[in-house]
């Protein structure tokens, strides 16, 4: 992906997220439709496998993965991914946290199976996955020589992750979907932002 195509990538999800945050609040309909058909699914091993995919998109599971992911890279002697890592991550948190603040959109309090604080918009959970599990596929597929079909399980796999673990906070009545694609925009964007700045540091 080219300079130019990640800039309008940017740009767009930067759009759609200023956009659903000046507008959330008229699309009740929209949230309650969307939110009524996911949870009409809900099964017991539904509910424990979004159970499992919304644990997998904390902060309990990412802490993990980092630290695995650092020790690999410095084996590798790239430590300047060690630093984008964490940079990608906690700044992801950090501004979904400013984001909450400035929003301060209550959660839903009907037909939810899990706990959750703090506000609801954007989603914490969608952009976190988006912006970090994106980073880390961009990672892998730069830092390695992957064929095509590799590249392609890659990044299938990675969306599918993605797509699981924001949806599951739909399911579990804890977001409304615009949450989630609020999330997912702001998360693809600092996701784009950090992919430009390493291709700068890296130059």
């Amino acid at each position: 992906m080219n300079k130019l195509s990640i800039i309008i990538i940017f740009i767009v999800c930067l759009i759609l997220f200023i956009v659903l945050s000046l507008s959330y609040t008229k699309l009740g309909t929209f949230d309650t439709v969307i939110s009524s058909y996911i949870q009409h699914f809900r099964t017991r091993p539904g509910i424990y496998f979004f159970q499992c995919m919304t644990y997998v998109g904390s902060i309990r599971m990412y802490v993990p993965v980092i630290c695995i992911l650092s020790i690999y890279c410095a084996v590798r002697k790239k430590l300047l991914n060690i630093c984008f890592l964490v940079f990608n991550l906690w700044g992801s948190r950090y501004l979904n946290q400013v984001l909450k603040l400035w929003y301060q959109r209550p959660r839903p309090d009907i037909h939810t199976l899990t706990t959750a604080t703090g506000y609801s918009f954007p989603s914490g959970h969608a952009m976190n996955a988006a912006a970090f599990l994106g980073f880390i596929a961009y990672l892998i597929i730069t830092e390695h020589q992957l064929r095509l079909w590799q590249k392609t399980i890659l990044l299938v796999f990675t969306t599918l992750m993605i797509l699981s673990i924001s949806i599951s906070r739909v399911y579990l009545g804890v977001h409304y979907p615009t949450d989630i694609i609020a999330g997912s925009a702001a998360g693809i964007a600092w996701l784009l932002l950090c992919i430009l700045f390493h291709q700068r540091f890296i130059q």
